[in-house]
């Protein structure tokens, strides 16, 4: 009697683990499932695929019964006998040629006309964002509502999507395999993707070219919503976050001494425009913390905003201040306040940056490159306030290029005390638009990349160079 075939599988771990991977793949949540198309790019992709599937099935079938009766016509009847030898058959071998040319066609045309229809995105009323891989997260630009989310993409069902897809590091994917195929996501060089959502809901993406140490914990989420959604998701993502408690008002002062300003930014407020780190405007409304791997709550953002590496390996995200639990309590507190009324005015730059000293002499109404060897020269004949060019430091530089003098910063360089001070003085001053990229040829372009923009630090660039001269 035959054992049932229950024990076999429980005595063949190999039979039992590729029953399990059938099963989780045809029968799984189907959250990042191939075959589960929720747009017109996917339903493209799923077309051929399933076609190269038949085509494929049905190959493997003729292939099999022929090798059957092969197997059967030409076995030796007798021990030690040759079977009958078939050599020169005209007709078989124009079948086995013309045969895989016209399977191949076949496989060819759709797959020809799927690649023409994805790169021919739809422009007439389509949603352009921008996804831009860093290590290890996803920025998401929306250049015509001018809105910047990052790790959670939010579209309207029904309207096309077309993303333009770049690097600001290495080579990444860009990638949800319900909604389309893989683009790659690389520095320099601008690829797009498109799709049309057809159902509500949230898909799951990640990056899919190994990136780095945490590669794996790259993802992001697309969230499919109703047009209304949609646009009310827009206009809170232009209000900086009201906080209405005392740990969040806290938080609020300790988000700019602690140097956060220098890496995020957060819509509506002058001054937090960092693009090292993800942005955190209406980070409430986020499902998740850290590109995905954590649940939004207070509890986890104050232990992610303490021990960031300790959670994501290789996090840029470093403190040059630790923060203690209870400050980490009260900047999750105010990180995680809603978001003010779209109405209401942005405080100004200048109640958040120290103020400007007295000008000794007047100065020119704009200023230009040709104005740049003055503004030099004045910081190096102490025209400046050190003294205030230090809290302009303190406020923002130092979160990068370190507190101490002299002393390389967590991320970038140090730039205080030495004639590299004169460097970056002359580039400031040369370049008082911060919007715009260095000069071609001061820095290598990765540098270039990471060097945070901060338009308001116009009024303060005198005060600013003299402390870098000479931050004794």
């Amino acid at each position: 009697m035959s054992k049932p075939h229950s024990d076999t599988i429980r005595k063949s771990p190999l039979a039992a683990f590729a029953l399990a991977a059938v099963l989780s793949g045809c029968f799984g949540d189907g959250l990042q499932s191939t075959i589960r198309p929720a747009s017109d790019n996917a339903e493209i992709i799923q077309h051929v695929y399933a076609l190269v599937t038949w085509i494929d099935i049905a190959i493997f079938l003729v292939v099999f019964v022929l090798l059957g009766v092969a197997l059967v016509r030409f076995r030796a009847k007798k021990e030690g006998e040759i079977p009958a030898q078939v050599h020169g058959n005209a007709v078989l071998e124009l079948l086995w040629t013309i045969v895989p040319a016209v399977l191949l066609i076949f496989i060819a045309v759709p797959t020809w006309s799927g690649i023409f229809r994805a790169a021919n995105a739809p422009r007439e009323n389509a949603v352009n964002v921008q996804a831009v891989g860093k290590q290890w997260f996803w920025e998401f630009v929306y250049t015509d509502q001018k809105v910047v989310s990052a790790n959670e993409m939010h579209v309207p069902v029904g309207r096309p999507v077309v993303v333009e897809t770049f690097s600001k590091d290495v080579i990444h994917s860009f990638w949800a395999p319900r909604l389309f195929g893989k683009m790659d996501t690389m520095p320099g060089k601008v690829n797009h993707v498109w799709f049309t959502p057809k159902e509500t809901g949230m898909f799951y993406g990640q990056c899919a070219e190994f990136c780095g140490t945490s590669h794996a914990n790259m993802r992001f989420r697309i969230i499919v919503q109703s047009e209304a959604e949609f646009q009310a998701w827009v206009q809170r993502q232009k209000s900086p976050p009201r906080p209405e408690t005392d740990p969040a008002k806290a938080g609020e002062q300790l988000f700019l001494a602690k140097g956060c300003i220098a890496c995020h930014a957060i819509e509506g407020s002058p001054i937090a425009r960092g693009t090292i780190g993800p942005s955190l405007t209406n980070l409430a409304d986020r499902t998740t913390l850290a590109s995905g791997i954590l649940d939004n709550t207070p509890e986890n953002l104050a232990k992610w905003i303490r021990a960031p590496q300790e959670l994501k390996p290789g996090a840029l995200m470093i403190l040059p201040i630790p923060v203690n639990a209870e400050e980490a309590t009260q900047l999750a507190a105010y990180l995680m306040s809603k978001p003010a009324p779209a109405a209401a005015e942005a405080p100004k730059a200048a109640a958040l940056l120290p103020p400007k000293p007295a000008a000794p002499a007047a100065k020119a109404p704009a200023a230009t490159k040709a104005a740049a060897p003055k503004s030099v020269a004045a910081a190096k004949a102490g025209g400046g306030d050190a003294g205030k060019g230090k809290q302009v430091y303190m406020g923002i530089c130092f979160a990068c290029h370190g507190p101490d003098p002299g002393k390389d910063g967590p991320i970038g360089p140090a730039i205080t005390g030495s004639s590299r001070a004169l460097i970056e003085a002359r580039v400031m001053h040369g370049n008082l638009n911060f919007a715009k990229s260095y000069p071609p040829g001061y820095k290598p372009k990765r540098n270039t990349q990471l060097m945070t923009p901060f338009p308001n630090l116009q009024e303060q660039i005198d005060d600013l160079a003299a402390y870098l001269k000479n931050p004794n």
